[in-house]
């Protein structure tokens, strides 16, 4: 008789389970593994262990592990529900058990209800801004066509009238009707600038997030007389015009930094992390359905949420690349946090086409 050594123990004591869901799983599986398994167990048992029954063991439970592949027992062992987690329910915590894969499970699912919780309320800002952003400009390039018109009209009255007075009724007919228009038309353009400075007021605080103050300075209107010469209020018309025109650069030059700091490097990390957690997600998912979540799956798939970030921000490095794919920027982060394995494939090329050059 011999001694059975420890890693025969061990694989005694696997086998068991291992036979179990090979049970569950194979239809007409081999009797013959069952009975050899069966035989080492009472071998052992009885202290009755030989080398021929160590042989016909080993043989079977190699057999075994070949049938239940990729399944190992380092899976079923993370199927256990041996850790105590806390359930909340009716406002207390409950005590219970779950598994490795369970637990994996929710911490991803908590993960990513709040990566989207922080993503959706920076996407609506940004888009906020920038849709005000183009709206301010379509409405700054509209009321300068129109003050161009106006200016022409202006211009060709003034020139008419440089040695008539108005007062003394020195004008004709037609030139009184051109000084009316103009009136009109400077007051329609003075409504454009009003929207336009509230347009950018509002992109001002939006983009400050309500902390900032707007500034009125330069865009105030006059408290002249409605009876004013039609120069006087096509001068303050222009002037206001020019002054909305310098805040409104200023206003947009501060809300692109603002957003430009956000759109490029703070929502590609996120949408990069929230495609690495998608993807992880769907990996638990698919171990759980196949039992192949191992004792090693958390850390791995930490890994991968820790390169999907990186190739979230990284491939927004490469220019041109969102324009060659026809994606979005964030489209892009999202993908590239998610498939891993391409963008780091990628990288591997070019890294292989720099060495391939410099030993050329």
């Amino acid at each position: 008789m011999s001694k059975v050594s420890d890693a025969e123990n061990v694989a005694l004591g696997e086998a068991g389970p291992l036979l179990r869901f090979a049970a569950e799983r194979i239809k007409d599986l081999d009797p013959a593994l069952s009975l050899a398994i069966a035989e080492a167990c009472a071998a052992k048992e009885e202290d009755k262990w030989t080398p021929q029954i160590s042989q016909s063991f080993w043989i079977a439970f190699s057999k075994l592990c070949d049938l239940v592949k990729p399944v190992t027992m380092d899976c079923l062992a993370a199927a256990h529900r041996n850790i105590i987690a806390c359930n909340w329910t009716k406002g207390r915590c409950e005590r219970k058990n779950i598994s490795l894969a369970e637990r994996s499970s929710t911490r991803y699912l908590i993960v990513l209800i709040v990566l989207v919780v922080a993503i959706l309320p920076l996407q609506l800002y940004v888009w906020t801004c920038m849709n005000l952003a183009k709206k301010i400009d379509d409405l700054v390039l509209s009321a300068r066509t129109t003050n161009l018109q106006v200016f022409e009209d202006f211009k060709r009255l003034t020139l008419a009238t440089a040695d008539k007075d108005e007062i003394k009724h020195q004008y004709t007919p037609e030139e009184v009707a051109q000084g009316e228009k103009i009136k009109a038309d400077s007051a329609a353009l003075n409504l454009d600038v009003d929207r336009i400075y509230y347009e950018a007021q509002l992109l001002e605080r939006i983009s400050t997030f309500f902390i900032a103050t707007p500034s009125n300075s330069g865009v105030e209107k006059t408290n002249k007389e409605a009876k004013e010469a039609w120069f006087d209020v096509y001068n303050d018309m222009a002037e206001r015009l020019r002054g909305v025109q310098a805040a409104v650069h200023r206003i947009e030059e501060r809300a692109n930094l603002v957003v430009g700091i956000f759109s490029s490097f703070i929502l590609p990390i996120l949408f990069g992390a929230t495609g690495a957690v998608a993807y992880v997600i769907r990996a638990i998912s698919d171990q759980i359905n196949t039992s192949t979540f191992s004792q090693n799956s958390p850390i791995r798939h930490l890994m991968r949420v820790a390169l999907g970030t990186l190739s979230g921000v990284v491939v927004g490095l490469f220019v041109g690349l969102s324009a060659q794919l026809s994606l979005p920027p964030l489209a892009l982060a999202f993908l590239a946090g998610y498939g891993v394995e391409a963008v780091f494939s990628t990288f591997d090329a070019m890294i292989d086409k720099f060495r391939q050059a410099k030993a050329g």
